[in-house]
């Protein structure tokens, strides 16, 4: 039940993601880092071959036959070059960089990883950029982590003339294959259950406005709570013996069901899909979003309930590949995001860390310009809990997204106040 036309799920969805729409942002993702000092080409070229060859997702090539997909991975040393390296002037690096985020990838003869270089040209200590391009039949959050401290590492070791460290290759279908036959009876049972309550759950009421100049395009709201705030969410998670996430997913419901009157609607949260030792070193995609169904039930308690159990039910059921479990939804709109059109994504961490033996490199955050829900809530939970709303401008207007951060604020003091002075 975990594979899609013969492939795991997550990359056989993402291949489809592709095939629906060429270039598709929400199938592609990118890395872009600034560097000031000295660059060892040579080393950083060997550096990005050498964690490709490690690694089966970022040397497959995905091609149909009839009804199946079949994933062909080439061998270490079949491997195309993957950097690209150029010279231009610092007003020439953006664009460049945009245009090399966006290039789509044919996935039948491209590998999934490729990466560019932008040097100044006249010394050897400029201003510099580096982008690593990723398509997601490959390649996740966690990977990102996995390979850019894999790059740092070996090109550290080339730069001084060592053999890269020697890594553990991953085989990410083997990775997959294992955590699968995991999969009881009772489980498969109690996965067909779960998802025969999530059929037919209505659209969240958010109206379909004019279609932007740039579709799907997005607009944020960001959301700082105060150092006072977070030392509240982690006291009241420890009284109601449940994490600030919970907490913070509970008031975003509430501040959903405020801003558009919904009283039924599903949320979309992702997980790491990565249970296994094996999975938390490789690079590939695992991740998944599991959508939950929220119900209007009454009172903060029960809403935190509710949030509670649907919460477990995503560590439980993270495999789920709901197209085969969700069929047609007659209570759906085919114009809107499938089964969910709202998100809660909790970050663990805001900046991505590369380190280049002898050179300054900085992490540079670039936001999609389209995403797969319409709006979301990503929050960046630490001293002063950060949160960010980004929203399709097509759904909600800059106004209506900035009364949903303040809805949302206010419910973080409702679910507060609850859980301290409960009432019964």
């Amino acid at each position: 039940m975990r594979w899609l036309g013969g492939l795991p799920a997550p990359q056989a969805r993402y291949w489809f993601v592709e095939k629906a729409s060429p270039g598709s942002p929400d199938a592609m993702d990118s890395f872009t880092f600034r560097i000031t000092g000295p660059i060892d080409e040579a080393a950083l070229r060997t550096a990005l071959r050498t964690v490709v060859g490690r690694h089966t997702a970022l040397r497959t090539l995905i091609t149909r036959q009839s009804h199946r997909l079949v994933a062909t991975v080439l061998e270490p040393d079949a491997v195309a070059e993957v950097l690209e390296i150029r010279r231009a002037a610092p007003p020439e690096h953006e664009p460049a960089l945009r245009a090399f985020a966006y290039r789509p990838f044919h996935l039948d003869r491209d590998l999934p990883v490729r990466a560019l270089l932008l040097t100044c040209g006249t010394t050897d200590d400029g201003l510099a950029h580096l982008i690593v391009s990723v398509h997601h039949t490959a390649f996740d959050g966690w990977s990102a982590t996995v390979f850019f401290s894999q790059l740092g590492a070996a090109y550290r070791a080339l730069r001084h003339g060592d053999p890269p460290p020697g890594d553990p290759p991953s085989h990410y279908e083997r990775i997959w294959r294992a955590q699968s036959d995991t999969e009881t009876e009772q489980d498969r049972n109690d996965l067909m259950e779960w998802a025969q309550d999530l059929a037919g759950v209505p659209d969240l009421p958010l109206p379909l406005g004019p279609v932007p100049a740039t579709p799907g395009a997005l607009g944020e709201e960001l959301v700082v709570l105060s150092p006072r705030h977070t030392g509240l969410l982690e006291s009241a998670a420890r009284t109601a013996a449940t994490t600030p996430n919970a907490l913070l997913l509970t008031a975003w419901v509430r501040a959903l069901r405020a801003l558009t009157g919904g009283s039924d609607f599903a949320v979309g949260l992702p997980v790491s899909g990565r249970t296994s030792l094996a999975s938390m070193s490789a690079i590939g995609c695992f991740v998944s979003v599991v959508p939950l169904r929220f119900r209007a039930l009454g009172g903060v308690e029960r809403d935190l309930g509710q949030t509670v159990a649907g919460l477990a039910k995503t560590l439980r059921f993270q495999f789920a590949p709901l197209e085969h479990l969700v069929g047609d939804n007659s209570a759906h709109d085919a114009q809107r995001t499938p089964l969910c059109q709202a998100a809660f994504v909790s970050q663990e961490q805001t900046d991505l860390t590369l380190c280049l033996d002898g050179a300054t490199s900085v992490y540079v955050p670039r936001l999609k310009p389209e995403s797969a829900f319409e709006v979301t809530l990503e929050v960046w939970f630490g001293t002063r809990t950060t949160a960010r709303i980004k929203h399709r401008i097509d759904v909600l207007d800059h106004r209506r997204a900035a009364r949903l951060a303040g809805l949302w604020c206010t419910e973080v003091d409702t679910v507060l106040k609850a859980v301290a002075d409960p009432v019964r």
